[in-house]
């Protein structure tokens, strides 16, 4: 099996075990969802907060570009 689809299996498997096992834990705690922490920081309504959440999202996508492109 070649190297990167590998990595593309844990890379899934890492992800929807985030989504099942992480996730409900950290609200079982008590830790704050994304939603209400962007509430906090940018007031109710605000076009910022989901400018915000877009670049939170491009940069994370622009990592795990980065990060495959170096392992190959």
């Amino acid at each position: 099996m070649d190297v990167n689809r590998k990595t593309a299996i844990l890379t899934f498997v890492s992800g929807v075990a985030a989504t099942l096992i992480v996730l409900p834990l950290l609200y079982a705690l008590g830790v704050p969802s994304f939603e209400v922490i962007l509430t906090g920081l940018f007031g109710e309504g605000n076009p910022w907060a989901l400018a915000f959440a877009a670049l939170l999202i491009l940069l994370v996508l622009f990592s795990l570009r980065k990060s495959f492109k170096s392992s190959e």
